[in-house]
């Protein structure tokens, strides 16, 4: 009896997994239930099991009720027994207070920066950052007034920008990233935007730069005009001279590659530094370097040349032009390499002749003509110069002294002309010619022994006008010649050959 009813409860036990496992078989068995489909009993311990469960069904909501009461009297109790969990904020290893919910601290935070920011372009943070530590609570919380002053004087309001780092030389802060590209673009444009003609085919950096975003002091900050200066001209470059004897002001500066004035504007004492001495000249230094590869076209004029021809029919005093000269025009390509603006090399593309020049044909005459200069001299007479033009021990020499040597040497007039005066000069000059050019030169001859010409006589370069000799205040045969510019006496050895 006892082993049957086990059986039965062992199998019925299975049956209750399969319906977990199943719940079709369940829902069913529940339809027929509540149809009061009884099937029939075979024995009697299935009937003991069969009464068992259908006592369940009817109580299993009561029972469920019953639990979920208990369960939240349950909770209930804890509660009341147990204390609540709140949050210490700190900053770094300060505790400024304690709030039930971290919302609050994030909410004065987010107010603060809201009112500091106004229309800036950054984001605004606070260093160093809050934290937040779960503890049981023990004490009251902290007012938010109160949470406020404590958590201002332990943080300090900072900013979220674009840093550009160049190298290991220097970093700038900018608000954004929109303004970090517009600072490398007008650097590229202050090495490219002014050279007309000229097309930029590639503006790299030679420079090595990063951007990131960083946490940084709202005073460093810069705006673009302000970043794109100092990139350009923001570093310092200086370089120690020591002054050698013999160094000049034009030495020192062509050294440093700039002008004199450059030099003293920026350093008033080297005008006073004396030979060993030391100078300290600063220069500007762009922060970044830029190399740009460029191409050009450049228009030059190709100068015409002049042809001369001679003519017997014609005086040498005129020129006659049978074919006018034209220059040409010629176009040539260079690419061009520079250094933060300095040209460090060009190289030819090729060269375009755009317009050939035209040479220029003219016609000069041979003859000599009579009355008239040629405006070039030539010696009046074969020997040496015994006395120069200017001041001697006896008083001023207006002219130069030449002697043939032989004592009679035939005197020559220098330049084609008209005889003007011819006689005796008591003042100094004996016999003398004077021939006036009619181009503002005038040519005297004196101390001659013989007049060869007459008043009014035109005579031609190389004609003979008279013979040396030793008449009027004179020390030995020789001839005296002057030259007359304009009125003015010159000294004649600057205008002879």
């Amino acid at each position: 009896m006892i082993q049957n009813f086990i059986r039965e409860g062992l199998r019925q036990v299975r049956r209750t997994l399969d319906h977990i496992l199943s719940p079709e078989l369940a829902i069913m068995e529940r339809k027929l239930a509540k149809k009061r489909i009884v099937q029939p009993i075979w024995n009697q311990q299935k009937l003991l099991w069969q009464k068992l469960r259908y006592s369940y069904y009817s109580r299993q909501k009561r029972i469920a009720h019953t639990l979920v009461a208990v369960l939240m009297t349950s909770f209930i109790m804890a509660g009341a027994a147990f204390p609540r969990v709140v949050y210490q904020v700190r900053v770094e290893d300060a505790t400024i207070g304690t709030v039930r919910s971290t919302a609050v601290v994030e909410q004065i935070v987010k107010d603060y920066l809201s009112e500091k920011k106004g229309d800036a372009p950054y984001q605004l943070v606070i260093d160093p950052a809050v934290s937040y530590y779960p503890i049981r609570q023990k004490s009251s919380l902290t007012s938010v007034e109160q949470l406020k002053t404590e958590l201002l004087q332990h943080v300090t309001v900072k900013a979220q920008a674009s840093v550009i780092r160049v190298a290991d030389k220097v970093s700038i802060a900018l608000a954004t990233s929109a303004d970090v590209n517009q600072v490398l673009d007008n650097v590229k444009m202050f090495y490219t935007g002014n050279n007309k003609g000229i097309e930029t085919l590639q503006a790299q950096f030679t420079d090595e730069l990063t951007v990131r975003r960083e946490v940084v002091e709202l005073s460093n900050i810069k705006t673009i005009s302000e970043a794109t200066s100092l990139m350009v001209s923001g570093s310092e470059k200086r370089q120690v001279v020591t002054i050698a004897a013999g160094d000049t002001l034009w030495d020192i500066a062509m050294s440093q590659s700039i002008s004199v004035d450059e030099l003293l504007a920026k350093n008033p004492e080297a005008a006073y530094l004396q030979p060993g001495d030391q100078l300290v000249i600063t220069q500007a230094e762009p922060i970044v370097g830029v190399v740009t590869n460029e191409t050009t076209r450049e228009e030059s004029v190709i100068p015409y040349e002049t042809e001369t021809r001679y003519s017997d029919n014609l005086y040498v005093t005129d020129v006659q032009e049978l074919v006018a000269g034209q220059n040409g025009l010629k176009a040539e390509e260079f690419a061009i390499v520079r250094q933060n603006g300095e040209e460090v090399s060009r190289v030819s593309l090729g060269l375009n002749i755009i317009q050939e020049p035209v040479t220029r044909v003219i016609v000069k005459g041979t003859q000599i003509p009579y009355g008239v200069g040629t405006g070039t001299f030539i010696w009046p007479m074969w020997g040496n110069v015994t006395a120069g033009y200017g001041w001697y021990e006896y008083g001023y020499h207006r002219g130069i002294d030449i002697a043939s040597g032989y004592g009679r040497g035939t005197v020559m007039a220098a330049d084609s002309g008209v005889v003007t005066d011819a006689g005796y000069d008591y003042f100094g000059l004996g016999y003398f010619v004077t021939i006036n050019h009619n181009n503002g030169y005038v040519t005297r001859y004196g101390h001659l022994s013989s007049i060869l010409v007459s008043y009014g006589q035109a005579v031609r370069q190389g004609d003979a006008i008279g013979i040396e000799g030793n008449t009027g205040y004179s020390f030995g045969t020789h001839l005296h010649f002057e030259i007359h510019v304009n009125g003015a006496r010159v000294n004649p050895y600057y205008y002879l050959p």
